[in-house]
This record gives structure tokens, C-alpha cells and sequence, in this order.
């Protein structure tokens, strides 16, 4: 059996290699309360495209979980 994974959009190319780096980071609140408010995810978001940008990386997905109707 053989598998391939084609990702060509998320391969970095370099003179003598190609690779993919990947983070997951997970920011909690002390007593896990509902303190990002959309205005605060619109904010930490702005701010963690420019650092990305003045980086030289791409933010491929940034969300705040369990927030509740």
C-alpha cells in the first residue's frame, strides 16, 4: 500500500530542502471564563497578522472557542 500527501500549497521551498511547519497555540484563561470578546479577537487577530507579516510566516486560521449564544 502506498500513500501519497499532496500539499504543494503549504510547502516551503528552499535551496536544498522543502518543509512545512505547523503550530498549534492555545491561549486559557484563568478559570477558563468567557473573557475575549469579539472586539478583543478582532484586535489579538490584527495584531497577530502584523507580527506574522513583519515575521515573514502565514497565519493560516485564528479562532476563539467555546464561546456561547
Amino acid at each position: 500500500m502506498r500513500y501519497t500527501m499532496r500539499m504543494k500549497d503549504n510547502l516551503i521551498y528552499s535551496r536544498t530542502c522543502v518543509y512545512n511547519i505547523n503550530y498549534h497555540v492555545v491561549w486559557s484563561v484563568k478559570y477558563r471564563k468567557k473573557v475575549i470578546t469579539p472586539e478583543i479577537e478582532a484586535a489579538m487577530n490584527q495584531r497577530a497578522q502584523e507580527t506574522a507579516k513583519e515575521k515573514g510566516f502565514t497565519v493560516h486560521l485564528f479562532e476563539v472557542g467555546g464561546r456561547r449564544p
